[in-house]
């Protein structure tokens, strides 16, 4: 009884960590959500057209180097066009979602609604 015990905490010891072996293995490092979001914040400061410096001052508890790494990412994708920015700093469509909006989305096909006696006005 006590071993199945042991067996079953070992197991259960063994998946909590699955991240950190993996990563320890060679595996790809889980994403760190705080990570991400200062990159999020970065990358939010280059589309609204502000330096990074006073980004990293209004988000102290973010790592500048994650809101640099952001920061970069918008600068090349506005420098490769991937998004555009507005005369007054609103984000304007992309070239994929400006094709896709140029499309004509066809509507549902739908019988027509049958012409009533009296709705002759």
């Amino acid at each position: 009884m006590s071993s199945r015990i042991l067996l079953i905490f070992l197991c259960l010891l063994t998946l909590a960590g699955c991240d950190k072996i993996k990563a320890l293995t060679g595996g790809a490092a889980p994403l760190d959500p705080k990570v991400l979001d200062a990159q999020a914040i970065g990358y939010a400061c280059r589309v609204s057209k502000k330096p990074p410096e006073p980004c990293m001052k209004e988000n102290d508890s973010q790592r500048p180097a994650d809101i640099l790494a952001g920061w970069k990412n918008a600068d090349k994708d506005l420098k490769l066009k991937l998004i555009e920015i507005g005369p007054n700093g609103e984000l304007l469509a992309t070239p994929i979602s400006a094709v896709a909006a140029a499309r004509p989305v066809a509507p549902a096909s739908a019988p027509a609604p049958a012409a009533k006696k009296g709705d002759d006005l």
